[in-house]
């Protein structure tokens, strides 16, 4: 058996590859173009090597103390997990079915990321992947929770109700009740999930103080044809998150990707009394909103619309026309192109793009 000094030595080389790994493929989801799978499946491999194969073999023949017994079952499950998420990205073959690869992968990711987080105390080299660089100097204060706070924080997954679908739930570690927090929704695309898309918010709600809340649609996408169905779900679990912790309601956020981009404009117009302003992202705005913008409902509401010159499912033209329907009924659109971007996962979008822009609203007047 080996002592806890010589256990965390032995995981640190495997901690650091994982994280390159982690960085690696987090761009690669970013700037995928659906015409050059070969290329991003070829960045995978050259990052990875034999890497998994070796790792879980390395982990398999280590004897952690026994203090760390169950960190080091959640490490080997997180490393099958990510070995899972590289065997469907690699294996899929490229073409009009690679979606379904891809979405098994980020599925497995995503698993193995839940693991890791909840075992980031012993993860020293790896807990930097979810802190913005500049708040790396601050992780202990960002990890220490406040005294006396009796409600669950951290990363949380609630189950489907007959009220509401299944929901993932971003705390600061350090949330207290003395303080009113801000909170961004973000809803996820097509086929995805609130657990899968929490992961591209967290590292800026971790380091800047933000909750977030992340719904799963009740079908595989967003009720685009009946919004009351999903949005029905959604209040009941932003009413639920505001029961349980202190929201600063001036300060309530809307955001998307894809089919949640488009489902951020039904649900930021319908529901505009709560938010300050709503950002959709590589979404359309949907003929649903007709009647909407026919009522000028959210007219006061500050809209900022992001979309990738090539992408592939929603053609950037129809963006711009709408954006000029937009600004000619009156509303407050802000519209960023990317023109190297395509249809993809947002982590940088968020970070660089989304929260700077939501910092710089001022607060919703209470009614």
């Amino acid at each position: 058996m080996l002592s806890q000094e010589q256990y965390q030595e032995s995981i640190r080389p495997l901690e650091e590859k994982i994280l390159l790994f982690l960085r690696t493929f987090e761009d690669v989801q970013e700037n995928m173009h659906f015409g050059k799978i070969p290329e991003a499946q070829g960045r995978v491999r050259d990052t990875l090597g034999d890497f998994f194969e070796t790792a879980l073999s390395s982990a398999a023949s280590l004897e952690p103390p026994e203090e760390l017994t169950g960190f080091h079952a959640a490490f080997a499950a997180a490393l099958t997990h990510l070995n899972n998420c590289s065997t469907a990205f690699l294996g899929g073959v490229p073409g009009p079915n690679f979606g379904g690869a891809f979405v098994n992968s980020r599925f497995s990711l995503c698993r193995g990321l839940d693991l890791l987080y909840n075992q980031r105390a012993h993860l020293p080299t790896l807990s930097q992947y979810w802190l913005l660089p500049e708040a790396a100097s601050r992780r202990d204060a960002l990890e220490t929770r406040a005294d006396g706070v009796a409600v669950p924080v951290g990363m949380i997954h609630q189950t489907q109700t007959q009220e509401h679908a299944e929901y993932s739930l971003y705390i600061p570690e350090y949330y207290s009740p003395d303080t009113d927090w801000p909170l961004i929704v973000c809803l996820h695309g097509g086929y995805g999930r609130g657990d899968d898309y929490i992961w591209t918010w967290l590292r800026p709600a971790k380091s800047k103080g933000y909750l977030l809340l992340s719904p799963k649609s009740l079908g595989p996408t967003w009720s685009v044809l009946q919004p009351p169905v999903d949005s029905r779900s959604i209040r009941a679990m932003f009413d639920t998150v505001c029961e349980t912790y202190q929201v600063d309601r001036s300060r309530v956020y809307l955001s998307g990707l894809s089919d949640g981009g488009t489902y951020t404009y039904l649900l930021g117009l319908d529901q505009a009394e709560l938010f300050a302003g709503i950002a959709p992202i590589a979404g359309e705005l949907s003929p649903a909103t007709d009647g909407m913008l026919r009522q000028k409902r959210g007219i006061d509401t500050p809209i900022h619309v992001i979309h990738g010159v090539h992408d592939f499912i929603f053609p950037v033209e129809a963006i711009r026309s709408s954006n000029e329907l937009l600004e000619h009924i009156g509303y407050k659109v802000k519209y960023t192109e990317l023109p190297d971007w395509s249809h993809a996962l947002t982590y940088t979008i968020n970070e660089t793009l989304v929260l700077p822009w939501f910092e710089s609203l001022e607060p919703k007047e209470q009614g």
